[in-house]
């Protein structure tokens, strides 16, 4: 028989998993800073120990002491290194493979991502746990409704996400942005479940908390070791793309005078990559409340879409008002979903944190499928003002993008959960905190509307959630402008551009129109915030004009910033989303620049 050769990402994921069977990941003990338990992290400080007290392992141990978590760094040196070195040497030793990083800085970060894929993968039996009857799961009973369903959802998500990690690094000249996506969003993965299990209680309720800031010590360290290195290699990236979106035109229009659409203007009409040829036909698919189509809902569709399918699915929404709340699981990769204008086809729920549903859980539409697209439909919350969050369109999706959608729903409209999104020529209304998450996020040409709010309270456009300074993420408002809903807000009602959800917010306004209701202060602090966050954010303006667009007035933080070009420029969509390798594929338009 003649031998087999394995692929350089092949040949490491196996010399990774062959080092690492039978091992038996241990428990290292309860952190106090966050979850107190009265634990000890003494066993990974004697793995520690010992990784450092060898010469050899001198350049290693320096490179942990780069990372937020050095001990955990150390210990998976000190388990997975061997492994990993070999991977590392065989990529850098590959005629087909463009080398990323540095050797030994890739062998202690495949290193990391092993120790944070095992020490991840101990915790699924009592993340699984979790929707036991209460008297078998940790938390007893009382959780939030979809906190269990949240944290085992997107903890197979954040597995997935770490052995993309490594693939990604081991394929050729993917690119390093694409993984510090992965790794971004594991990190919101971890912060969205907390969030849900908030006020739970039990006798292993603080193990399981702690354990899962023990694990996820290694996603940070691995994200910190590939933030800021390296550019996106621009024909890997492409390739990559095309494996998920076809390069397909599928979505071209019919009749460009739309009356929910506005003016194709743009640097790029997303017709450079050429047209469909030779590429596999689309699936489409009808949903019509009137039975003239395949379905008469739009969860039914989603379910029909093939499984991981690396060709488009369309799904025509026919006119009408659809009641209902619809998730695209992971495993429905490339759904586009087409309305016939966002005035006319609807999706729309109630569900609020006053029925305590948990914020990720209240939306109506929920995206997880990578390579999402959808046009002229509207995603619609009517829980109400005083029902707390309740979210109308959320997305954690890299590869997502939306073209004269409607956005409406009060608190919490939009949730930019995470990954890279795009959105063009949209509106999105609501009262605090519209448009939120961790994304990195453009809106391009978008009508952000205020609602009235409840008494006393204001409206809050943004509220970005970044909590790790190493992370490629924020909320970019490009062309767009801020106004008033049809409705008006009452007398004395503040607007501000946003609020720093986490310490290292990122939000920027570029280009736009500010109405007069933009408070002149511009930004609001966050309630119950450490005390500095204002000098840890970077929330930026550039470029703008209207009433609301003087500066003179601003909070005094040392993170807002009148934006000069270059800066401005980060945030464009060719910059902060790689728009230009994967934007041409969906027909949407888009400016690439500042």
């Amino acid at each position: 028989m003649a031998p087999v050769t394995l692929s350089p990402p092949l040949l490491l994921l196996a010399i990774l998993l062959l080092s690492t069977a039978g091992t038996t990941q241990c428990h290292h003990g309860h952190k106090s800073q966050r979850h107190q338990t009265g634990g000890t992290r003494m066993p990974k400080k004697t793995a520690a120990a010992g990784a450092s007290s060898h010469p050899a392992d001198t350049v290693h141990h320096a490179i942990c002491h780069t990372t937020p978590h050095p001990v955990s760094c150390l210990t998976a040196v000190a388990s997975h290194l061997a492994a990993a070195a070999a991977g590392a040497k065989m990529v850098e030793a590959s005629a087909v493979s463009v080398q990323l990083l540095p050797t030994n800085v890739l062998s202690v970060l495949l290193a990391s991502l092993r120790g944070a894929e095992l020490a991840l993968s101990s915790l699924s039996p009592a993340l699984s746990a979790l929707s036991a009857p209460p008297a078998a799961s940790p938390a007893g009973g009382s959780l939030r409704r979809g906190a269990a369903q949240d944290c085992q959802e997107l903890h197979a998500a954040t597995l997935s996400s770490l052995s993309r990690s490594a693939s990604l690094l081991a394929a050729p000249g993917e690119g390093l942005p694409a993984v510090r996506a992965h790794l971004a969003a594991a990190l919101t993965n971890k912060a969205t479940c907390l969030d849900g299990l908030a006020g739970a209680s039990g006798p292993r309720i603080g193990g399981l908390l702690s354990s899962l800031d023990d694990a996820y010590e290694h996603v940070s360290n691995s994200l910190a070791l590939v933030a800021g290195r390296g550019a996106v290699s621009a024909a890997g990236f492409v390739n990559a793309v095309a494996k998920t979106v076809h390069n397909q035109r599928l979505l071209q229009d019919d009749d460009d005078d739309d009356d929910s659409g506005g003016d194709d203007d743009s640097d790029n009409d997303g017709d450079d990559n050429g047209g469909n040829t030779g590429q596999p036909a689309a699936t489409v698919i009808t949903v019509a409340k009137d039975g003239t189509g395949n379905f008469r809902t739009v969860g039914e569709a989603v379910a029909a879409a093939p499984n991981n399918s690396e060709t488009r699915t369309v799904i025509h929404v026919k006119a009408g008002t659809y009641e209902e709340n619809v998730e695209v699981p992971p495993y429905k990769t490339n759904v586009a979903l087409v309305g016939e204008g966002r005035d006319t086809t609807v999706i729309t729920g109630s569900r609020s944190a006053a029925a305590d549903w948990t914020t990720f859980r209240t939306a109506t539409f929920g995206v997880s499928g990578e390579g999402f697209l959808a046009r002229d439909i509207t995603f619609r919350n009517t829980a109400g003002a005083g029902k707390g969050q309740a979210v109308a369109l959320r997305v954690n999706a890299d590869l997502a993008a939306l073209y004269r959608c409607g956005v409406e729903a009060h608190q919490d409209a939009l949730y930019a959960h995470s990954f890279r999104q795009f959105y063009r020529e949209c509106a999105v209304s609501g009262t605090v905190d519209v448009v939120f998450g961790d994304a990195a996020a453009v809106l391009q040409g978008c009508a952000l509307l205020a609602r009235a709010p409840l008494p006393g309270q204001s409206v809050v456009l943004t509220a970005q959630g970044r909590a790790d300074a190493n992370e490629d993420t924020g909320i970019a408002l490009h062309h767009c402008t801020v106004s008033t809903a049809s409705a008006g807000l009452p007398a004395g009602t503040r607007v501000f551009l946003g609020r720093p959800w986490g310490a290292y917010a990122r939000a920027v306004v570029m280009d736009s129109y500010l109405g007069q209701i933009v408070d002149r202060e511009g930004w609001l602090e966050w309630p119950g915030a450490e005390p500095g966050r204002g000098d840890t954010v970077y929330f930026g303006e550039y470029g703008n004009d209207g009433p609301g667009a003087d500066t003179e007035g601003r909070v005094d933080w040392a993170g807002v910033r009148q934006m000069e070009y270059d800066e401005a420029a980060q945030f464009a969509v060719e910059n902060f989303i790689y728009g230009d390798e994967w934007l041409g594929a969906t027909s949407f338009p888009y400016d690439d620049d500042v």
